[in-house]
């Protein structure tokens, strides 16, 4: 948790509109209904998060030597890494690879659905205290275990009549771009491991496939049943 805490609070400096991470960007980025950052606009979010003066980031990176007052060892530590060197490293690309995505939400939104937040013994004692109605409480359906790539892909081959290899690769296929769009929507699956589980495409081909799917389902009333259809599949 410390670690995500800690990646949470570098990430200040770049969460802002013009660098397509403030709140609603990102809002709309989980929502699909917006499309993946450019290489230019990544650039910029790198630049801005390593050249910040009044962050620990550079630090935490190696980027610059640790002044004396300054502990990163203990958090360093957490995300593994046998040196001082490969763990600064791990932190760098991990805490960057959430601004090439746009997906630098807070610890606490994505960790357990805004619902619970705690050790990994206090959320599995927790989850088996839940009780309720999945289908009036959202959070509480997803906290219970929600479903998988795997689910969703066997959801979308029923309802398209197709295996998933034989649409995987065809561009636009409303096949594919659905299985992204509810993996994303209902999942929360990030656009890099859809981009890899889709067949390794550019995870921004992803974000706008997913953009793409949601305005047509704005005027598309067939496409749209089926998007119920397999997400009642996915809930029942």
């Amino acid at each position: 948790m410390a670690w995500e805490v800690s990646q949470y609070v570098h990430l200040n400096p770049v969460r802002i509109r013009k660098l397509g991470l403030d709140k609603l960007s990102q809002e709309h980025s989980r929502h699909g209904s917006g499309s993946g950052p450019s290489r230019e606009q990544v650039q910029r979010r790198v630049e801005r998060l390593r050249g910040y003066r009044w962050s620990s980031y550079r630090a935490y990176t190696g980027l610059v030597r640790v002044p004396e007052w300054l502990t990163t060892r203990q958090v360093l530590r957490l995300g593994g890494g046998r040196s001082w060197e490969e763990r600064c490293r791990k932190y760098r690309q991990q805490t960057e690879q959430w601004i090439r995505e746009g997906m630098s939400i807070s610890p606490w939104e994505r960790l357990q659905e805004q619902a619970l937040l705690g050790s990994a013994e206090f959320v599995t004692r927790m989850k088996e205290q839940l009780s309720g109605d999945e289908r009036e409480q959202p959070r509480l359906r997803r906290l219970r275990g929600g479903p998988g790539w795997e689910a969703v892909v066997a959801a979308v081959e029923a309802e398209k009549g197709e295996r998933w290899e034989e649409f995987r690769d065809r561009y636009g296929d409303w096949g594919r771009d659905l299985a992204l769009y509810v993996a994303r929507r209902k999942c929360g699956m990030r656009l890099g491991e859809l981009a890899e589980r889709a067949g390794g495409i550019d995870y921004g081909s992803v974000a706008v496939a997913i953009s793409r799917f949601g305005k047509r389902l704005e005027k598309d009333q067939q496409l749209s049943k089926r998007t119920e259809r397999v997400e009642g599949t996915l809930y029942k």
